[in-house]
C-alpha cells in the first residue's frame, strides 16, 4: 500500500509569476529544476546525431542502389555526388539531403521535450499547448499576400535597373522544374518548422528558464541561426534581421505560428522561383540595396502580424498550473474519518457505530449449559500468559 507521507513536495513556482510568456514556459511546471534545460538540450542533440546517422545511411544506400548516381565514366568512378563537397541546391538529391538533415530536428527536439520539457509537450509550440490552427492560417495568408507583393516589386525594380546586379548572368535552374517544385512544396514547410522549433522554440525556452527578460531569449539564439547560413556579410545581416523578427513574433504572439508562417512563405517562394530559373539557389552573395529592401519588408511584415494578433486577441501568456493534490490513502474498503473503532484495522470492512452491540456472546433464547460461565473468557493478550504445555 502506498502512502502520501512518502511523496516529495512539489517544487515551488517562481516567486511572483502568475502568468508565463512563451520563453518562460519551462518554469511553469511544478517539477522544474535548474538542470532540466541542460538535460533537455543534451538529449535533443543526442537524438539529432542518431537520426542524422540513420538518415544519411539510408540516403547513401539508395544512392548505391540507383545506378544513375554512379559511374559517369567507364572506369566506374563515382560522380560529383560523392566527390564534390559543395551542394548543388538545384539538384533534387542534394536538395533532399539538405532538407532531410534539417527536418530530423523535429522528432529529435520533440522526443527530448517529451522526456524533459514542460507538460503538455505542445507548450513547445505555443502557450495554448498546441498549434493554434486558425491563427496559423491567418499568419500564412497575410505572409503570402505581402511576400507576393514584395517579390513583384523586387522584380519590377530589378527590371528597371534599381538594386539589380550589374552583370545579370543566366541563372541555371533544375533539370526537371516540375519535380523540383513538388519537392519544394513537400519538404520546405517541415524544414522551416524544424528550424523554428529549435531556434525559436527550444532555445528560447531554455534561455528563458534561467533569464526572465525576453531580450535574452530573443537575441542569444540569433548567432547560432545566423552562422548556420553560408552567406556573405550582407546575407548574414539579412538572416540576423529575420531571426530577431521571428524571435520577437514568437514572444509577442505567445507561440511559433507567426514565425513559422513567415519562414515557410519566404523559403517556399524563393525555392519555387529558383525552380522557374528566376533566382539562383546556389548564390551566397548579396548587396546593400537587397539588404535594405529585405530588412524593411521584414519589419513591415512583423508589424502587420503583430497588429493582426492583437486584433484577434491571440493569447500571449499561460496561467499557472493548479497545485498538485496529494493522492488519497489506498484501501480496499471505504472508511469514515475519524475511525469509529480505533482498534479496527484499516483494511477491515467498516462498522456502523449506530448498530446495536451484542451484550453477551450467547443468544438470549439459549442460556449457557451448566458448568459454563455466562461471560466470555478473558483475552490472553490482556491477562495471564497462556500455557501451551500439553
Amino acid at each position: 500500500m502506498s502512502s502520501p507521507h512518502f511523496l516529495q513536495p512539489p517544487a515551488p513556482i517562481a516567486a511572483g509569476e502568475q502568468s508565463f510568456p512563451f520563453h518562460r514556459l519551462m518554469r511553469r511546471n511544478h517539477d522544474y529544476r535548474w538542470w532540466r534545460p541542460l538535460a533537455f538540450a543534451g538529449t535533443g542533440l543526442g537524438f539529432f546525431v542518431a537520426l542524422f546517422i540513420v538518415v544519411m545511411l539510408i540516403i547513401f544506400v539508395v544512392a548505391l542502389v540507383n545506378p544513375a548516381n554512379w559511374a559517369a565514366d567507364p572506369n566506374g568512378a563515382p560522380d560529383s555526388l560523392l566527390t564534390e563537397a559543395d551542394l548543388d541546391m538545384t539538384s533534387p538529391i542534394d536538395f533532399t539531403i539538405t532538407m532531410a538533415s534539417l527536418i530530423i530536428m523535429i522528432p529529435a527536439v520533440y522526443l527530448a521535450y517529451l522526456l524533459l520539457g514542460s507538460k503538455p509537450v505542445g507548450q513547445l509550440i505555443s502557450v495554448a499547448g498546441r498549434l493554434r490552427w486558425r491563427w496559423f492560417a491567418m499568419a500564412l495568408g497575410t505572409s503570402s499576400l505581402l511576400f507576393a507583393a514584395y517579390f513583384a516589386l523586387s522584380f519590377g525594380l530589378t527590371a528597371a535597373g534599381v538594386g539589380g546586379q550589374p552583370d545579370m548572368a543566366a541563372v541555371q535552374g533544375p533539370a526537371d522544374p516540375l519535380f523540383f517544385a513538388l519537392l519544394v512544396i513537400l519538404l520546405t514547410p517541415f524544414q522551416c518548422a524544424a528550424e523554428e522549433l529549435v531556434f525559436r522554440g527550444a532555445l528560447m525556452q531554455i534561455i528563458g528558464s534561467w533569464l526572465k527578460h525576453p531580450l535574452f531569449a530573443i537575441l542569444l539564439p540569433v548567432p547560432l541561426f545566423t552562422f548556420g547560413h553560408l552567406y556573405d556579410v550582407y546575407g548574414r545581416l539579412d538572416v540576423t534581421a529575420f531571426a530577431i523578427a521571428a524571435g520577437y513574433l514568437t514572444w509577442r504572439t505567445g507561440g511559433l505560428e507567426a514565425a513559422m508562417a513567415m519562414h515557410i512563405i519566404n523559403n517556399t517562394f524563393l525555392f519555387l522561383l529558383g525552380a522557374m530559373g528566376q533566382v539562383d539557389l546556389n548564390a551566397t552573395s548579396s548587396g546593400p540595396m537587397s539588404l535594405l529592401f529585405s530588412v524593411l519588408f521584414t519589419a513591415l511584415l512583423t508589424f502587420a502580424l503583430v497588429k493582426l494578433s492583437s486584433k484577434n486577441d491571440v493569447a500571449r501568456t499561460a496561467g499557472p498550473i493548479p497545485p498538485m493534490t496529494r493522492p488519497p490513502l489506498l484501501q480496499p474498503w471505504p472508511m469514515a474519518q475519524p475511525v469509529p473503532h480505533p482498534r479496527q484495522a484499516y483494511w477491515a470492512p467498516p462498522m456502523d457505530p449506530s448498530a446495536p452491540q451484542a451484550q453477551s456472546p450467547y443468544p438470549q433464547d439459549y442460556p449457557p449449559s451448566p458448568g459454563h460461565s455466562s461471560t466470555p473468557p478473558a483475552d490472553p493478550a490482556h491477562g495471564a500468559p497462556e500455557n501451551h504445555d500439553r
